[in-house]
């Protein structure tokens, strides 16, 4: 007996050393890093940290998205609250209507005459307000950023950042990366690019810092125990008590921009949980060869592993050697950031160096201050510590705003896992599709794919953007088989569903349906989605099941202007119907004044009808936005004619010939008016 007892202690403790081996040195043991615990929310940790909480609120992070009014208005929505985009003749107002706020958006022409408007509603407010404020709209859960912005420092109005390259006016999604990072943990809609399925949170929580903080609250409400008071409570992560790159991860994994991140497979922003590795959940890419002026916003963990200073503390700097994130920045003067400088370089050393005094200011000669590559009106810290800080140049502060040259993209963390070239190459698919459409990163993607597939075949992500990149350098084939591999590893993957419906649209319909029903049944709520699955009905003539999946779409996004006018198009050359027909086209005009085939087709009833000064304004409206638009060069030559002008029509013909040398009816116009 006694043997046998023996032999359970030894396989006892023979368990507790293995427990200590995995789950204790090769995991800190924070117990709540486990995806069972919850959070809790702000209010949990106000009730024990109240000075804390208090200060914390003030801080950016803590005032980071909002709703309307829940923050002190600093804007002015009286006095200059004018924009003007000048690219693309748009002109915005800020306004106030007792306690809501709107963005209206409006065009005139030439003589002055209002040809469009487009007054939005604020939902929400992102940014602290300490540099800017962004205003979002929400629609029925899917939420977008807005054109204006405030600028704090300037007080002034401006195109929201971004903006001023591509004015994505009211469609700008604000997607899971973006609102993981400005504001609290939310449920995001899996394959909805931007929809969030309940209540939206405000503000980033002391658990992004802490980690969820169900067990220590559950630890503090029970009945108090005996317990080492220098202990460390394992229940909650306390940032100071990590290694110091575990601390970086902490303020990296939202202050680590780079220029895309890609996720691990299986993994999302909502993964990540302090003390983790930020490696374990996604590859961050920056540019190699980083330019000297290129920092940004949300820059200052990658700019800091650059500085000497930080690389030869080697673990003696973290960004909370001059930031406490409890308090707010502005509350710290600036002699308070220049001491933490003189605390590692002794002023006695420097006051014998050249050009040097106690006096001085470390920060203004050694941490570049100004705006922002990404946003234009803020002045920011760029966290490049550095001797020497070379002005840019006129030209490179150009190439900096406007991308002209291509990128090399690395991996920030120089990760060699077997799937290190698959996440480069969908980098580079990203890269393309979102930053610089420039067909060479399509060639570095397709390279890395293949490579990186040939180790790991079955990767689901790798395969699917290995299909992407194929279909945006305009192939079929391998798409769809690569799309078909991709639903056989995962038959929840919407967007290939949703790209397979695309890709056989015109040349086999059935299975073109059959696809995007397939899409629709895993998220009813895409309206992209729907409008794709009624333009397949439409291809079969089924007219009732197309115009009901328009509508769905339009259900779903009021604003979707493309989906007006495929209901237009129905009931104008389908219904005959003059009537339902205008009311759409419209609808689809006032949600996008650029919108060239819902002025095409008003053009097109305006001939109908006779009225020949309609036509000919919608046509040249066309034209000044698309002047390869050929079709409103026909609809043109057809009003000169009706008005008598033949030389003129022909003009507008040999216009339309030059975009389309086989167009027969053109030409037999035109034959006709040279006999």
């Amino acid at each position: 007996m006694n043997g046998r007892i023996y032999t359970v202690v030894i396989a006892l403790i023979f368990l507790l050393f293995l427990y200590y081996i995995y789950f204790i040195r090769e995991n800190p043991e924070y117990y709540n890093l486990s995806e069972h615990v919850s959070y809790v929310g702000n209010e949990e940790c106000s009730y024990c940290h109240r000075d804390i909480y208090n200060s914390y609120l003030r801080t950016g992070m803590g005032r980071s998205f909002y709703k309307p009014n829940a923050q002190p208005k600093i804007e002015n929505f009286t006095n200059n609250n004018h924009v003007f985009d000048k690219n693309n003749n748009l002109h915005y107002e800020m306004l106030q209507d007792r306690e809501d706020y709107y963005q209206l958006e409006y065009r005139d022409n030439d003589k002055g005459e209002r040809i469009h408007e487009l007054k939005r509603k604020v939902d929400f407010i992102i940014g602290s307000g300490n540099n800017n404020r962004t205003y979002l709209t929400n629609v029925n859960g899917y939420i977008y950023e807005m054109p204006a912005t405030w600028y704090s420092e300037k007080s002034i109005w401006g195109l929201s950042p971004g903006y001023e390259n591509i004015n994505m006016r009211f469609n700008r999604p604000i997607v899971e990366e973006c609102m993981h990072c400005h504001n609290d943990y939310n449920s995001y809609e899996k394959f909805s690019v931007n929809r969030f399925t309940e209540n939206i949170s405000e503000g980033i929580s002391c658990e992004r810092c802490h980690g969820p903080g169900q067990l220590h609250v559950e630890k503090h409400k029970t009945p108090i125990q005996q317990s080492d008071e220098y202990a460390i409570d394992r229940t909650i992560v306390n940032p100071a008590h990590l290694s110091t790159d575990l601390q970086m991860d902490v303020c990296r994994q939202c202050h680590l921009q780079g220029e895309i991140s890609v996720f691990k497979s299986g993994k999302n922003s909502t993964d990540f949980r302090p003390g983790m590795q930020l490696s374990s959940v996604k590859t961050v890419f920056i540019e190699d060869q980083l330019p000297k002026g290129d920092f940004r916003i949300a820059s200052h963990g990658g700019r800091l592993s650059l500085s000497a200073c930080f690389v030869e503390s080697e673990g003696g700097m973290t960004c909370t050697t001059c930031h406490n994130p409890h308090e707010p920045v502005q509350d710290r003067s600036r002699d308070y950031f220049n001491d933490q400088c003189l605390s590692c370089h002794p002023p006695q050393r420097l006051s014998k160096l050249e050009k040097h005094s106690i006096q001085e200011d470390c920060v203004h000669c050694h941490m570049k201050q100004g705006a922002t590559e990404d946003i234009l009106h803020v002045n920011f810290t760029d966290h490049w510590i550095r001797k020497n800080i070379d002005v840019l140049t006129d030209n490179e502060n150009r190439m900096l705003i406007k991308r002209e040259t291509t990128v090399k993209l690395i991996d920030f963390f120089d990760e060699k896992d077997d799937a290190s070239d698959i996440r480069k190459g969908i980098a580079y698919v990203h890269f393309f599709e979102n930053r610089h459409s420039d067909p060479s990163y399509l060639i570095k993607a397709i390279l890395l794919l293949n490579k990186g597939l040939e180790r790991l075949p079955n990767h689901i992500e790798g395969n699917y953007n290995l299909a992407r990149a194929y279909q945006l350098q305009g192939e079929n084939t391998k798409p769809i088989v690569l799309y078909k591999k991709v639903t056989k590893l995962d038959p929840s993957h919407m967007w290939s569903l949703y790209q397979l419906g695309r890709l056989y649209l015109y040349d086999d319909t059935k299975q073109s349906l059959s696809y995007f029903l397939q899409a629709i049944n895993l998220n009813k709520y895409n309206a992209k989605v729907w409008k794709e699955y009624g333009d397949a009905l439409l291809l079969t003539e089924n007219i009732n099941e197309a115009k009901r999946a328009y509508k769905k779409a339009i259900n779903i996004d009021p604003y979707f202007a493309t989906a007006y006018n495929k209901i237009g198009e129905l009931e104008l050359y389908k219904n005959s119907d003059l009537e339902s027909a205008t009311m759409n086209f419209m609808k689809a005009i006032q949600y996008n004044p650029d919108h060239v085939f819902a002025m095409h087709n008003m053009a097109n009833i305006a001939i109908i009808e006779k009225d020949f000064d309609m036509a000919e304004n919608y046509s040249k409206r066309v034209i000044a936005y698309d002047p390869n638009f050929s079709a409103s060069y026909g609809t043109l030559a057809t009003v000169s004619l009706q008005r008598g002008k033949k030389k003129e029509a022909k003009a507008f013909l040999h216009m339309l010939i030059s975009l389309e040398p086989n167009n027969e009816q053109a030409l037999s116009m035109l034959q006709g008016l040279n006999n």
